[in-house]
């Protein structure tokens, strides 16, 4: 099974899944062996992606797996897809000196963000997307899902979430305006270099201010996601409760994906070290209440979870502790291991 674009698709594919036309009729079902006339009506659905297997065997062995989990990781997946392209071809015109238009963010942000919303376990759903896409762009993407998410538990209205998403994924626009070769640079940056970079905030904020539909609050969450509560951050200095709370988002889930993404100069760090780093600097930097409601719910997500320890063995998370959701009880084969209790332990990385 491959998520396909539509303009790639070739007579002889498998669907795998079920196509819904207008009023929600079935346009074509999973298992249809795609034809000429097929393909031709499936792009006039304006549909970007599907899901398509190429042997009949496959088909067969999907259909025995649980329809729920399924359907939701590939609709995850293909909105993750068509967004990405879209908040490319965004991106781009940008380096190139157009505006960007509300009408086209919402197109790419609101589909994923309905979809994230509903999702049980975002953090898996995440794990399991492939991407080849660069650095910058991902980043965004997943910033954007993660903010979401904390808007979700913080029980935003729709429209707070759509601009809550709409900044975040647009938080680094900015950077489309400073030079390639600083900002794919594979090692650490000088001075002088990160200095050019801290420009972003505010280049994408005149990018945004020039645009239409973006209202106050998008601005204010670009602006300001480097700010920090004890006005150690840039680009005003400003701190606590003058610092917008879209910004105090972005700044907590900005921090969790770059931490636990790999770089060409750093390796990705665990989740949970990210976390004790987060939590470590709440108060100081970043907005405790934020922080904790985004740390409190995705140690939810972890129980299940088959981690690495910096002994090398191999365990599963089975409770996490209320008080200290980065030291969760583990166990390895036959013993249980209270991170809590015992701080020679550590989890160096998730497996699955």
């Amino acid at each position: 099974m491959k998520l396909v674009r539509t303009s790639q698709l070739e007579e002889g594919m498998i669907l795998a899944e079920d196509i819904m036309g207008k009023y929600d009729i079935v346009f074509l079902t999973s298992g249809t062996v795609l034809n000429d006339r097929h393909i031709e009506n499936l792009k006039k659905l304006d549909l970007h992606y599907v899901y398509v297997m190429e042997k009949i065997s496959e088909v067969e062995s999907d259909q025995s797996l649980q329809p729920s989990i399924i359907i939701v990781d590939r609709q995850l997946t293909k909105e993750y897809a068509q967004s990405m392209d879209q908040f490319k071809t965004a991106y781009e015109s940008v380096g190139l000196g157009k505006k960007i238009e509300r009408e086209v963010v919402e197109k790419s942000v609101l589909p994923l963000m309905k979809e994230v919303v509903k999702s049980n376990n975002v953090l898996g759903r995440l794990r399991q997307i492939e991407s080849n896409d660069a650095y910058t762009y991902r980043h965004s993407m997943n910033v954007g899902i993660l903010a979401a998410m904390v808007g979700k538990w913080l029980n935003y209205s729709e429209r707070d979430l759509e601009n809550l998403t709409t900044a975040a994924m647009l938080h680094d626009i900015g950077k489309s305006k400073i030079p390639e070769e600083i900002i794919n640079k594979p090692d650490t940056l000088t001075a002088e270099e990160y200095e050019i970079v801290k420009k972003h905030s505010n280049l994408g904020y005149e990018i945004l201010k020039e645009s239409e539909g973006m209202n106050f609050d998008i601005l204010c969450g670009v602006l300001q996601h480097h700010e920090r509560m004890d006005g150690s951050g840039y680009p005003l200095g400003i701190k606590g409760n003058k610092i917008h709370e879209f910004a105090k988002i972005i700044a907590v889930v900005d921090v969790f994906d770059a931490m636990t993404s790999q770089k060409a100069y750093r390796s990705k760090m665990s989740p949970f070290k990210v976390a004790e780093y987060i939590v470590e600097n709440s108060f100081d930097t970043l907005d405790p209440y934020i922080a904790n409601t985004f740390l409190e719910n995705i140690s939810k997500y972890y129980v299940g979870n088959i981690v690495k320890l910096n002994t090398g063995e191999v365990g599963e998370i089975v409770l996490v502790n209320k008080q200290s959701p980065t030291r969760p009880l583990v166990k390895i084969n036959d013993k249980f291991v209270d991170l809590l209790k015992n701080h020679d332990y550590e989890i160096v990385d998730v497996i699955a």
